[in-house]
């Protein structure tokens, strides 16, 4: 089977066999003419209002060789996350909604070591099998923390479904945390989630888990994954996370009023697409790259009061078009490059936005653009600086750094709209543009993610 996604939406060459639609090449299958498998979610053997209820959908969903899990109306308590698998295509019906139960916690009682299944716990009875947990001490942040599942309990012994990522001290306030995403993919490809409200409960939960471990939909590893019609919302966290993936679209998402960032793509993710979701309210940046996170396009999103940047690019992020958004109200400027430790986000082009007015927290100009960086591109957008501020910053020591064709304050640009280093800017339109965005990638581009050859972007995904 083959899928292609255009603007209007996802088209499969299967649709009369198929009793859904798929979202993502490979998902399901049609061998032979065979319709893919769909299941519905709450009924019979997939009876009940809880995630576990969902999970045996997609797990033999999945044993099947792929299809679609429909999950209706409804509340569904979450214990845990919702794995995704390889092949499924998980769609909500209006009115689905997984809420994350409030947390528990527990004092480990013993140093625990890398590489381990088993942690022991004080109070044990917390953590029933099935039961998703946060694993963590005072040394330990980010990728050290563990993030897994209790798979049996023996006394005060929990065996749990990953390996932990690092060693746990008693003396370092270690413990066990029920917190987990909502809905998770580890080392998986060809799925897709549509249509499902994601409600991660902050007014009762207590626990913030760090992006780098999860967020209400939390990716890792994953590969030409469709995140479709989404909303995200009350986690207690980054609200969309994904790391180490390629190939991922977020796109007509709602993510409003989580505690962290909206959007979060980082450790490395490449060739990725998010596209007409509304992204406001939030307590950190409406998107944040994070680390080495490159050739992506952002277009057509709203990213609106939220706590900090609206965009924030960090170190190595590279290779990015951010073009047709609309950039308002957030706490601090509207796009934001942070200083590098050696190479930040060069070859950016950012066209056709509006921006502004934002900084409610911090005067600041629009754009920041430190120094070090090369070839970033302001071009044709409508800029609002908030009351005294400049549209753009550069910091000396830059090279190709353009602005050019913008509206300020609703009249041209002028020389004054750039501060700092503003000889270092030229205001006519770049001769050349570097190519950026997902296309722009070589096929072995994702090799520091061990994977030796792309598929051709245009084999899966036509925008």
């Amino acid at each position: 089977m083959r899928a292609v996604l255009t603007r209007r939406g996802f088209i499969g060459n299967c649709l009369a066999a198929s009793a859904a639609v798929p979202l993502a090449a490979g998902v399901g299958s049609c061998a032979a003419g065979k319709p893919m498998k769909t299941i519905t979610a709450g009924e019979g053997r997939y009876a009940g209002r809880t995630g576990a209820a969902i999970q045996r959908a997609i797990d033999d969903a999945a044993a099947a060789g792929g299809g679609t899990v429909v999950v209706p109306p409804g509340m569904y308590m979450m214990h845990d996350a919702l794995h995704l698998r390889s092949g499924v295509h998980v769609l909500g019906q209006p009115g689905a909604v997984l809420k994350k139960v409030p947390s528990v916690q527990s004092p480990l009682l013993d140093y625990v070591g890398y590489g381990h299944y088993e942690i022991t716990v004080r109070d044990p009875e917390k953590f029933p099998p099935g039961t998703g947990i946060h694993i963590l001490d005072d040394d330990a942040g980010g990728f050290y923390t563990t993030v897994g599942t209790v798979v049996a309990r023996e006394g005060e012994t929990l065996f749990i479904s990953r390996m932990l990522n690092h060693d746990y001290r008693p003396s370092r306030n270690a413990r066990v945390v029920s917190v987990f995403p909502v809905v998770e993919g580890e080392n998986i490809s060809d799925a897709a989630v549509e249509g499902l409200t994601i409600d991660g409960s902050s007014g009762e939960e207590t626990f913030t888990l760090n992006g780098c471990r999860g967020g209400g939909m939390f990716l890792i590893m994953c590969h030409r994954i469709v995140i479709r019609g989404v909303e995200i919302t009350r986690y207690r966290g980054d609200a969309l996370s994904f790391q180490q993936c390629t190939d991922i679209v977020a796109e007509k998402c709602r993510i409003h009023h989580n505690t962290g960032h909206g959007l979060h793509p980082g450790s490395g993710s490449v060739r990725y697409v998010m596209r007409d979701c509304e992204v406001h309210d939030n307590g950190g940046c409406g998107l944040f790259y994070c680390l080495r996170t490159t050739h992506s396009i952002c277009r057509g999103n709203v990213l609106r009061d939220n706590g900090r940047s609206g965009i924030s690019v960090g170190e190595r992020d590279t290779d990015h078009l951010i073009e047709d958004n609309t950039i308002a109200g957030n706490g601090e400027e509207g796009i934001f490059f942070r200083e590098p430790a050696r190479r930040s986000g060069d070859r950016v082009i950012i066209r056709s936005n509006r921006i502004g007015p934002d900084g409610a927290k911090k005067a600041r100009p629009e754009i920041v653009v430190p120094a070090g960086l090369r070839d970033v591109h302001v071009l044709d957008n409508r800029i609002a600086p908030a009351s005294g501020c400049a549209a753009m910053s550069v910091a000396a020591g830059c090279a190709d750094i353009s602005f050019s064709g913008n509206e300020v304050a609703g009249r041209p640009q002028r020389a004054e709209d750039i501060s700092g280093a503003a000889g270092a800017v030229t205001t006519a339109q770049p001769a050349r543009l570097p190519p950026v965005g997902p296309a722009a990638l070589p096929l072995d581009g994702a090799r520091h993610l061990n994977v030796a050859a792309l598929r051709p972007w245009e084999e899966w995904f036509r925008g």
